[in-house]
């Protein structure tokens, strides 16, 4: 299986060559849910990655390729977020009610320097080869050599069991997102 693994820094794209990987995660992620499976099932590379690659200010985006494949990447972004982003919803989240926990708690201290650590996906084929630990490790440098950082945010939806890998990098449970739909994890560098 292994024949030429490298990593291949694409912050500045291009984000298609995700397209696919992007779509298994997602669909992985709406496999296991338990809770509104639907509106899991209806993100996609395009309403997710791309959409937020395009708009995103900083971000980081490492991909592993075996020769030409991908098969597997972590995509990070860092922003600054205002009182107002605190209440303004993605669009897969329009259907939630107001009084929900949004993305970031209602109480999050303002304006603050956010990094989010959004994907992060090895093909199941390549699980096991040190890949993902290669990625988040990436993932944190580039989030730790941000300046003036105040929170560092992972989300990880209902069903998905990977709360022990984030918690061995300190992340610990912040918050439920739109109730219980995701559970959102802080670093307080």
């Amino acid at each position: 299986m292994e024949k030429n693994i490298v990593y291949r820094n694409l912050s500045d794209g291009p984000v298609e060559i995700c397209r696919d990987i992007c779509n298994e995660l997602l669909e992985y992620q709406a496999s296991k849910a338990f809770k509104l499976k639907e509106v899991l099932s209806s993100m996609n590379f395009e309403n997710r990655l791309k959409l937020s690659f395009d708009s995103a200010s900083e971000k980081f985006l490492l991909v592993t390729l075996n020769g030409n494949e991908p098969i597997g990447y972590v995509y990070c972004t860092a922003e600054i977020v205002e009182e107002d982003d605190i209440f303004e919803k993605p669009i897969w989240a329009r259907e939630f009610p107001d009084e929900y926990e949004g993305l970031y708690p209602k109480n999050l201290k303002t304006p603050s320097k956010i990094a989010t650590l959004n994907n992060l996906y090895v093909k199941p084929e390549y699980q096991g080869l040190n890949i993902g630990k290669t990625l988040i490790e990436e993932a944190m440098k580039w989030i730790y050599s941000l300046n003036n950082l105040d929170y560092i945010f992972v989300y990880i939806s209902n069903g998905n069991n990977v709360e022990e890998l984030y918690k061995k990098y300190g992340f610990v449970f912040n918050h439920s997102v739109y109730n219980g739909f995701i559970s959102a994890y802080v670093i307080k560098p």
